[in-house]
């Protein structure tokens, strides 16, 4: 692991004159999550943040998705930076990624860097990887740009607005933002910083519209206190509160509820119990002497004693709240006297997983609290009139609206637009692969790149191909057929009929299908197909009878177009082929 306390790198080569900037979004853009952005100014390029996300619809095998970094091959001499705005996972997730396919320096807070160094040491690669530790209001230059970090106010600590001076004008990136004048941990956001740039002039803001669709001002952390400070005072049983492990803000105010309220804490879950580690470590979470408890030291202390800080808000089926919810773990099940507090918002694509999961705790007999019930979490992100503090603070001469669905796009737009007297033309949508250019005097969408996502196996390691997914979503919908033939090369025929084997597929027998008890419209049907493998393996040619790769592929397709033509289905086809030698 290599370490820079100094924040500063030259770039090794100079650049061509340009006159341009270019900004490529790869992810985040009309989606949640992977968020990641290129900014491209001559021969030079910045990653901004490298995040993953959750697949919209259920992929078989998957857990995860990064953006498809194959992109970044096309400027692998160009890429000098990675610069990481805060930790969370759809901001931080994606890096071991990218720089197992790019290596260079990242430059992020301390927080956020211990927890990529987790992940890059999980990956193998934390000894080979240039690490830059920054400080709010540290500036840095990195060939043609210049970064000042400014301090944002976020659900997690320790995160950066960036400021960036190109050629052409200054961009300011919002990252996540709230404005939060009262945060539990460190100082509030840093709108000094922000307006001074918006005075000496800004060409273009990259601004968060997660909660354009929401009026009003974002509460701060404190306002989920008094609520935290109730559900203490009136449970009698031991408490369970699920959130997501990188709010630190939200663990903080649990262990100092906790010690108002005379309650020991025991973390349970992976992420959970890295993230505390990492906080108190830092210096970021402030635990009393003997707060933490282990599962077995919570069995010999009465239930009015015990919190239990977990991970499972989204209803993960391996996370702690689930298991306790359904089974025992380790040890730990939820009863009856229970106070199960969900401090958390739900994610878009998780609402029937996680009232399923409420659910399961309402047949515990468990008393369970969530959002819509007291004020137990609060967003992180900014609100109608947060972007319009952002705005009027830096007053930019283009507004961008990233992070977040179309819809929220638009609506930021529509707010600036009917509110901030902002011009059609000064705000700029754009979608996940658009070359936005911008020149100080124009910002405009010039080209558009094709750009795909990679799906992360159940392991969290393993890069999965994109066909492989569609080929797996086909089988869910489509079903498999698979087509077994032996072929004699002493005679270059068939040895013997080709079998069959459908699983799931629309008007197709399945199982195993030649020799099978069918009806006669279903042994009909497989004549058929049969008839027409060995139609097609008669017509193959010399060159791709004798050649098993081209042989598989001309069964499969004209296979495919057999059971197109008749049931209207699109099943994945495997060919097996079994040869006698000559």
């Amino acid at each position: 692991m290599l370490y820079s306390s100094v924040p500063s790198r030259e770039s090794s080569k100079q650049s061509p004159v340009a006159n341009v900037l270019e900004i490529i979004p790869l992810g985040g853009i009309g989606e949640f999550g992977m968020n990641c952005t290129l900014m491209r100014f001559g021969d030079e390029m910045l990653v901004l943040d490298a995040g993953m996300g959750f697949p919209e619809e259920s992929v078989y095998g998957v857990d995860v998705c990064i953006p498809d970094f194959e992109i970044l091959e096309q400027y692998r001499n160009d890429i000098t930076a990675v610069i990481l705005t805060h930790g969370h996972e759809d901001h931080l997730g994606a890096l071991p990624y990218l720089l197992k396919k790019i290596n260079v320096p990242v430059y992020a807070s301390h927080f956020t860097l211990g927890l990529a160094e987790s992940k890059l040491d999980e990956h193998g690669i934390l000894g080979d990887v240039l690490l830059h530790r920054v400080e709010p209001r540290d500036v840095v230059t990195i060939g043609s740009f210049t970064i000042e970090f400014i301090r944002a106010s976020h659900s997690l600590v320790d995160c950066f607005h960036l400021a960036i001076k190109t050629p052409v004008g200054t961009i300011i990136h919002t990252g996540d933002y709230k404005v939060d004048e009262t945060p539990v941990i460190g100082e509030p956001i840093d709108l000094r910083s922000l307006r001074r740039y918006g005075q000496e002039g800004v060409l273009a803001l990259l601004s968060d519209s997660t909660n354009a669709t929401v009026p009003g001002r974002t509460p701060s952390e404190r306002a989920v206190i008094p609520a935290f400070e109730e559900i203490f005072a009136e449970s009698r049983g031991r408490i369970i509160v699920a959130a997501f492990a990188s709010s630190i803000h939200r663990l903080q105010i649990v262990f100092d509820v906790a010690q108002q309220f005379n309650r020991r804490v025991c973390v349970l879950g992976r992420s959970m119990q890295k993230n505390v580690e990492i906080g108190e470590r830092l210096g970021y979470l402030d635990l009393h002497d003997g707060m933490l408890v282990s599962i077995n030291e919570t069995k010999h202390l009465a239930d009015n004693e015990v919190v239990f800080l977990v991970t499972g808000s989204q209803a993960e089926p391996r996370a702690a709240l689930y298991q306790m919810a359904t089974q025992v773990y380790k040890g730990i099940t939820i009863e009856e006297s229970d106070t199960v507090v969900l401090s958390a918002r739900i994610i878009p694509g998780n609402e029937r997983a996680i009232s399923k999961l409420i659910g399961f705790i309402y047949k515990k007999g468990a008393n369970i609290i969530e959002e819509k019930r007291r004020l137990i979490h609060v967003s992180g992100h900014a609100s109608q009139e947060d972007i319009r503090i952002m705005t009027e603070a830096v007053r930019p001469k283009f507004v961008v609206p990233i992070h977040g669905e179309y819809r929220m796009l638009f609506r930021h737009k529509e707010f600036v637009k009917n509110h901030l007297g902002y011009a059609e033309e000064n705000i700029v949508l754009i979608e996940n692969g658009d070359v936005l250019e911008l020149d100080g005097e124009r910002a405009a969408i010039v080209d558009k790149r094709e750009i795909k996502r990679t799906f992360i196996d159940d392991s969290g390691f393993e890069e999965i191909e994109y066909e492989t997914v569609r080929e797996r979503k086909k089988m869910a919908y489509e079903g498999i057929v698979t087509v077994f033939l032996t072929i004699n090369r002493r005679k270059n025929e068939l040895d013997s009929p080709p079998q069959i084997v459908a699983q799931g597929v629309r008007g197709f027998p399945s199982n195993s299908i030649n020799g099978s008890h069918q009806v006669s419209t279903d042994r009909a049907l497989v004549k058929e197909a049969e008839l027409a493998i060995a139609a097609a393996i008669a017509g193959a040619s010399t060159q791709t009878f004798n050649d098993p790769t081209l042989l598989k592929e001309h069964i499969r397709l004209e296979l495919k177009r057999f059971i197109q033509r008749e049931m209207g289905a699109r099943p994945v086809i495997v060919p097996v082929i079994r040869e006698i030698p000559a």
